[in-house]
């Protein structure tokens, strides 16, 4: 069964089980990376993911799962979807695991009620992308999404064909189109329920949830049964990292850290580990008072000076807040032993 949607006078979207089309009666201008666009067409249709043949149309292949309209006065969004994201869950956390065929790839069809010629749609165009790179930085992905994210992406502009050189309204319309992309991004991933944890922050640093554990039993001397203990361990990280305090050193700590491995700060290198850095120890010790009291952070000190396993390979600030992560979690097991 055809569903059909009327956004603009002229301009309609059909979608069935085979696809998406858009669709005028008069001449649309488009501008975008489909796969058999000119770069700049001029088409009464375009089809998306969909065998069926139309006259004076250009198409793209893209088996999209989800989709969402997004409407202004003058600018109307559409947000295309192709995910394959699995996720596993852990307790009361999630995680989305990143396998060989994980995927999540985001197209848009942005539609501008407005006469428009070619220089304007390009610079609405370049505006577009832009948009689109300050969106996800601002969200601050997980390193290990950006493995997966936007391999297959698409972006279209398209606009009434102009029968003169210049839109007079066209400083307002770049107004209302910038609104309308990242009103609709949002609203977008709102639909998709696609948020990330604190177990995506801390798998994108190359290490999993076993290896803390791993690291953890490396120390632990004079216990007979280690398979319950190692139990135990491990749902005691998991329990802490849903201590929103201990969320929030953790990830200031990997913030930070970025800023540091990334050298975007001028005044510091840390390079060698510098001895006067001590602030990594405080955000660790802070962890491990959070979980267990002081105790822990007598704890701390040894695994901050042994790093076994996973530890040793860690930068100047991960090193010490999963030290104090694990102590804390393991002073906290044996105070409830």
């Amino acid at each position: 069964m055809r569903n059909s949607t009327t956004i603009f006078d002229d301009i309609e979207l059909f979608e069935d089980e085979n696809g998406f089309m858009i669709s005028s009666k008069n001449k649309l201008l488009v501008l975008g990376d489909l796969n058999d666009s000119k770069g700049f067409d001029t088409v009464n249709n375009i089809i998306i993911n969909n065998n069926e043949i139309k006259e004076d149309c250009i198409s793209h292949n893209f088996q999209y799962n989800e989709y969402y309209l997004q409407n202004s006065d003058n600018v109307s969004v559409l947000n295309f979807a192709n995910s394959s994201l699995e996720i596993d869950e852990f307790n009361n956390l999630k995680l989305i695991t990143n396998k060989e065929n994980s995927k999540l790839d985001l197209g848009q069809i942005i539609i501008i009620n407005n006469e428009l010629n070619s220089k304007e749609l390009l610079e609405l165009y370049k505006i577009g992308i832009k948009s689109k790179e300050k969106y996800f930085n601002s969200k601050k992905l997980p390193s290990s999404i950006q493995n997966f994210l936007n391999l297959n992406e698409f972006l279209v502009i398209v606009s009434k064909t102009s029968h003169n050189n210049l839109n007079k309204d066209f400083q307002w319309i770049k107004q209302e189109f910038i609104s309308s992309i990242q009103t609709s991004f949002s609203n977008f991933f709102k639909k998709l329920d696609l948020n990330f944890g604190i177990l995506d922050h801390i798998y994108s640093l190359g290490f999993t949830l076993d290896e803390l554990v791993d690291a953890g039993m490396e120390l632990l001397v004079g216990v007979e049964d280690k398979k319950e203990i190692r139990i135990k361990l491990k749902n005691q990280i998991l329990k802490s990292i849903s201590d929103i305090n201990v969320i929030a050193l953790i990830i200031a700590a990997i913030r930070t850290e970025e800023d540091f491995m990334g050298k975007t700060l001028r005044e510091i290198n840390v390079d060698d580990d510098p001895a006067y850095l001590y602030s990594d120890e405080v955000l660790g010790l802070a962890i491990a008072n959070q979980i267990a009291g002081t105790k822990a952070t007598f704890n701390f000190k040894r695994y901050d000076e042994i790093k076994p396993g996973i530890l040793s390979k860690l930068d100047p600030m991960s090193d010490d807040i999963f030290a104090g992560l694990i102590a804390g979690a393991m002073s906290k097991i044996f105070d409830e032993h």
